[in-house]
């Protein structure tokens, strides 16, 4: 008998290739790992895969660290012209979400993309694994709508955060869980919907008290209060884990950037100190910096580092959408 911790990675298997891909028989079904990737997901992914008809293969890249986080290998890149489907499983890297290649073809729609990457098989079968993602799609759809018809986003929290940002014009990226045409990217666990703040328009004081990326699972070790002048960070204070960003945004190309406002939508995820659980949250914010072409931008970085802040207020031409912590639409 399979244990209850594989049965429960084939269930999570079977939602994500069955329904949220739509995967259909004979397609190429790509599983990118790395050498720390929990490989029961990709073993559970590749047996759906097969049941359903379709071709799959697990590639096995290097871990990566910080600074080289969105490259894929060489031959990777170039399999990646042979697949329908795409399912990125990395532990320790962002690069089957945000390597150039990936997003070129999804720009021309030639494959779609599952992001599980940073997860592991907690995320997989636990809290917001298990929301209701017919539901979910519902209130994106609809929070689509109110954000992309905005102009200027206000987020404020009660320990001190207060930034104003230019979204008029940009295009929502919903992150739902569903991505079943050619074009479409969503993620496993999921439950956000982005927009990217212009490039320059950002400005005012952040105060980051929840996960981080790359930070390994927990909270600051004191809360870190970031600066923002001109869509940039120009300033840090706080301790250990401050530094440590500090180094990171200092010494990386345009990681220093003001890439993505994102409001958590999945009423499932709990507060673990696991970024890639707390960031879906419902009623969450978090802020990215670094790579934004993914958000609709045109700065191009190596990395890119979702900081979760908690209680947010999140307003959009003065309409609060976020009260608190608690969504308002």
């Amino acid at each position: 008998m399979a244990s209850p911790k594989l049965t429960d990675s084939v269930k999570s298997a079977d939602l994500i290739l069955r329904t949220l891909l739509a995967v259909k028989p004979r397609e190429q079904v790509l599983i990118i790992t790395d050498t720390e990737t929990e490989m029961e997901m990709a073993y559970s992914l590749a047996a759906v895969a097969h049941s359903i008809g379709a071709e799959y293969t697990i590639a096995t890249m290097p871990s990566r660290d910080v600074e080289d986080a969105h490259t894929l290998t060489r031959p990777l890149a170039k399999a990646l012209e042979g697949s329908d489907v795409l399912i990125g499983i990395t532990r320790t890297s962002y690069a089957p979400s945000y390597a150039p290649e990936v997003l070129k073809l999804l720009n021309e729609k030639k494959i779609r993309y599952m992001s599980m990457i940073m997860r592991t098989m907690e995320n997989w079968t636990r809290g917001a694994a298990l929301a209701n993602y017919v539901e979910m799609h519902k209130v994106s759809q609809k929070l689509v709508k109110i954000l992309e018809a905005g102009k200027r986003v206000r987020i404020t929290t009660k320990v001190g955060t207060d930034i104003t940002g230019v979204i008029e014009g940009r295009k929502a990226v919903v992150e739902d869980g569903w991505a079943t045409e050619p074009g479409q990217a969503a993620a496993f666990s999921d439950g956000e919907v982005a927009m990217g703040p212009f490039e320059g328009s950002t400005e005012g004081t952040l105060i980051i008290d929840g996960p981080i990326s790359y930070m390994g699972k927990g909270w600051p070790d004191e809360p870190i209060k970031l600066t923002a002048k001109k869509g940039r960070i120009v300033s840090f204070e706080g301790g250990k884990w401050a530094d440590r960003l500090r180094q990171w945004i200092t010494t990386v190309e345009n990681a220093d950037n003001i890439a993505e406002f994102s409001i958590g939508i999945n009423p499932k995820s709990r507060r673990t100190g696991d970024i890639s659980e707390e960031k879906k949250g419902l009623g969450n914010v978090h802020i990215g910096l670094g790579e934004n072409r993914y958000y609709g931008g045109n700065v191009d970085s190596r990395l890119h580092i979702d900081m979760v802040m908690y209680e947010p207020t999140y307003e959009l031409d003065g309409r609060v959408i976020v009260r608190n912590g608690k969504l308002q639409i």
